[in-house]
């Protein structure tokens, strides 16, 4: 779950607004990957809806920005607890991006790279605006994830994908099923039932071998047991 960009949820409410496009780097001013997800600063939960406008005190600002998975993870507290945020400082008007400590204590970064369009910066950007803006749902934070833009004439080149293949067995252990069985399970599991087919055991996968990486000493450990 996303922690609050502000200290008085009650100032902040959804509006109505046209879709923008997000990326195409991370906005983690740190960070040079390609962005994954749209990720949606106020969470829909908080705002009563899924929207990509959101009016603070009177202020209004775009919603949603562009993420790759693993400063996403971090954003969303997914894998590992929460290690970053996003903080609106009202006064300037300023998405931040701030790392999260075990103490509850924060640590600036740096503004968000690129920020979220406001409605005057949005019309002088036309590209920012428009039908190419298209997202998937994304289940951890009640978001968007980013689906590839059929055009390479926008604001960045589009993911380059391949197949990634596994040899299984198929005598008495009907390998491929076991792997469909353990995939379906983990999706279900962090809530990716609209997750696009495409991608669906890529993002279980990514996740799941994440996890087990950050506990890595506990699985070694059960690995051993387990022999």
């Amino acid at each position: 779950m996303t922690l609050a960009p502000i200290e008085s949820w009650h100032l902040a409410k959804g509006v109505k607004g046209p879709a923008y496009k997000v990326g195409p780097r991370c906005a983690n001013p740190e960070c040079s990957r390609w962005a994954d997800h749209a990720h949606h600063i106020f969470r829909r939960s908080m705002l009563a809806g899924d929207y990509a406008w959101v009016e603070v005190n009177g202020k209004v600002f775009g919603n949603l920005t562009g993420l790759c998975h693993r400063c996403h993870d971090d954003i969303t507290g997914n894998v590992g607890g929460h290690k970053a945020r996003i903080w609106l400082d009202l006064e300037k008007g300023v998405f931040l991006y701030h790392a999260v400590h075990m103490d509850e204590g924060f640590t600036q970064i740096g503004p968000l790279d690129r920020q979220p369009p406001t409605p005057s910066s949005a019309d002088r950007d036309e590209r920012a605006l428009g039908p190419e803006a298209t997202e998937e749902h994304c289940p951890f934070c009640g978001g968007s994830k980013r689906r590839a833009r059929p055009s390479t004439s926008s604001v960045g080149p589009r993911r380059r994908r391949k197949t990634w293949t596994v040899s299984v067995p198929d005598d008495a252990e009907d390998g491929a099923e076991i792997l469909d069985t353990f995939v379906d399970d983990i999706a279900a599991l962090l809530g990716a039932g609209d997750w696009h087919e495409r991608n669906r055991r890529y993002w279980a996968l990514i996740h799941a071998l994440a996890w087990t990486m950050q506990q890595r000493e506990q699985f070694e450990r059960d690995v051993k047991a387990a022999a």
